[in-house]
């Protein structure tokens, strides 16, 4: 005999919306572990928590820090939860929903709900809130922020979607650390990663000049034609770097005329060892990650000589930062306006991504089949779901 909360939840189970979402109920390799679920989510005014918000989703990237959130090896941990799985057993199933960046639509709403109207554009307020991966959520009022309809008029979904980490990453990066001027030098590694695409194009609109190390390619010059075309004023490979014989590029950057003010690593290892070296004297190097989970190496000289400054980046604590600072919240809430004007202008353009069409009508298999495509850590475009 079922308990009268466990009756209540079941009937629940058996109305609203039904929702599929991406789920994994215990850390490791996302390709094995991710599965799909069906569960129904209320859609009633009188079904739903009055401070609860219905989300339909639109689109939703798959970004490296999921992945490594799944692996259980990123700060930000998954939120696990007890979701009554239509067609399971009559026990909760206790699972965490992938993602934590996304856009979604505002369905339904509980009656204490202020602000907000069918129709709206929300985020999630910060990582870890909820799960992306979904093509509905149930979710806290204060658990999501608004894009205001002016900010995305003109602008695709995806585009407000991947909004959240890297065009601010760099936005914040270009802004924070040194006082650039116009003219100036940036010099960068991962150029041709979402953050570094974003860095090229708000330095090229504020008038900073950029030097972009890649990873060498077989399609070198194809990539080296797109990221000039992005606005990139110098692309090298990281062989050309390291190569101790290539004087060229080392008299390159040793006559640019202007300084290089700041340096940005986002590999770690010898790449970024030798790309801090040509950082002017009292310049900054600022990491954001670590893709070759190797260390960053800085030989004293540097420090006593030039007086260069290691800092570091994440996206996310500053976001919490700014969640308890008026002034940051002004802040967060001109860089949004900005990158997503210059969106809708056509001068700034999100990376390349591979559209993953998460439709409603698929069978339970083709769902498994296309998320455990989408977060296979193999080379290529990023992975983003869009959701019909």
């Amino acid at each position: 005999r079922l308990s009268n909360a466990a009756t209540r939840a079941l009937y629940m189970s058996m109305r609203g919306i039904q929702a599929q979402a991406a789920v994994y109920v215990e850390s490791g390799d996302p390709q094995k572990i991710m599965q799909v679920i069906r569960h129904n989510i209320p859609d009633k005014s009188d079904e739903i928590g009055r401070n609860q918000v219905v989300l339909r989703m639109l689109a939703a990237p798959v970004n490296p820090s999921d992945l490594n959130q799944i692996e259980g090896t990123y700060p930000v941990k998954g939120r696990f939860s007890e979701i009554n799985v239509v067609g399971g057993s009559h026990s909760p199933l206790k699972a965490a929903v992938g993602g934590n960046e996304g856009v979604a639509e505002v369905v339904a709403m509980g009656s204490d709900v202020s602000g907000l109207q069918t129709g709206d554009w929300v985020v999630p307020r910060k990582a870890g809130e909820f799960g992306t991966w979904c093509t509905h959520a149930l979710v806290e009022e204060d658990g999501i922020l608004a894009i205001p309809k002016e900010w995305r008029e003109d602008i695709d979904a995806i585009d407000v979607a991947c909004l959240k980490v890297n065009p601010c990453t760099a936005y914040r990066l270009l802004r924070d650390f040194v006082q650039l001027a116009p003219g100036d030098y940036v010099i960068q590694n991962g150029a041709n990663s979402g953050v570094g695409r974003a860095v090229i194009q708000l330095a090229r609109h504020w008038g900073f000049r950029t030097i972009n190390i890649v990873r060498d390619r077989p399609n070198l010059s194809e990539l080296t034609h797109e990221l000039h075309g992005l606005g990139a004023d110098i692309v090298i490979s990281d062989k050309e770097l390291t190569d101790g014989s290539n004087n060229e590029t080392r008299e390159l950057l040793k006559s640019l005329g202007s300084p290089i003010r700041l340096g940005l690593n986002c590999v770690g290892g010898r790449t970024t060892l030798k790309m801090t070296k040509f950082i002017s004297q009292g310049g900054v190097l600022v990491s954001y990650g670590g893709m070759s989970r190797q260390p960053v190496t800085m030989p004293t000289s540097l420090l006593l000589f030039k007086d260069l400054c290691a800092r570091g980046f994440w996206m996310n604590r500053w976001y919490s930062a700014c969640f308890t600072d008026s002034r940051m919240e002004l802040e967060r809430q001109d860089m949004w306006r900005t990158i997503l004007k210059l969106t809708a202008e056509g001068h700034f353009v999100t990376q390349p991504l591979l559209r993953k069409q998460w439709l409603p009508n698929m069978s339970p298999d083709q769902s498994v089949s296309l998320v455990r495509d989408a977060v296979s850590w193999d080379a290529g475009p990023k992975r983003a779901f869009v959701f019909h």
